[in-house]
């Protein structure tokens, strides 16, 4: 008996810290599940992209990152790279030479809900998920104080270049 106990209770101490593991958001009902898609535009060797790409992997799982690598150096990026020009040009209104990464957050069913240039800190990017949505997707804008919405022809542009929704 003590044998079933004791497991019992080491089952418990590992599922209960688990039960909170997810890619998922739960809305204020508790039913509704969204689930987040990251793209991120860049090169291996940006650290930032790597930050970036590590972050989403631990919030929203290898499966729901898209790495999109640049370097035009590279066998095979010339239509990632052509997009993250399209993409620099929404947030830094210029050409090719945004900083990187560019990061495009969508939702499972490829809903634009967010845009912008670089790494955001954990807690910024909870900050994004709790504030946006499908009918008022944001974007930050390069050398900006934070995060805004995107104007109507700039979300179609991003729809557009991306293919989403």
């Amino acid at each position: 008996m003590r044998k079933l106990v004791a497991i019992l209770v080491l089952v418990i101490a590992v599922a209960v810290p688990l039960a909170g593991c997810t890619n998922s958001s739960q809305g204020d009902n508790g039913n509704a599940q969204v689930t987040y898609k990251m793209r991120i535009y860049g090169t291996e060797s940006c650290p930032y992209c790597q930050r970036m790409k590590d972050l989403s992997i631990e919030m929203f799982g290898a499966t729901n990152t898209i790495f999109a690598e640049i370097n035009p150096a590279i066998t095979g990026t010339e239509a990632n790279l052509q997009k993250f020009c399209i993409l620099g040009s929404v947030l830094a209104a210029g050409d090719c030479s945004a900083p990187t990464p560019v990061v495009v957050l969508t939702d499972g069913e490829d809903h634009l809900l967010a845009l912008w240039i670089g790494y955001v800190e954990k807690s910024e990017l909870q900050k994004i998920l709790d504030n946006t949505s499908v009918d008022r997707p944001l974007y930050w804008p390069y050398n900006s104080e934070g995060f805004i919405p995107l104007t109507e022809d700039k979300v179609n542009k991003v729809r557009e270049t991306l293919g989403l929704k």
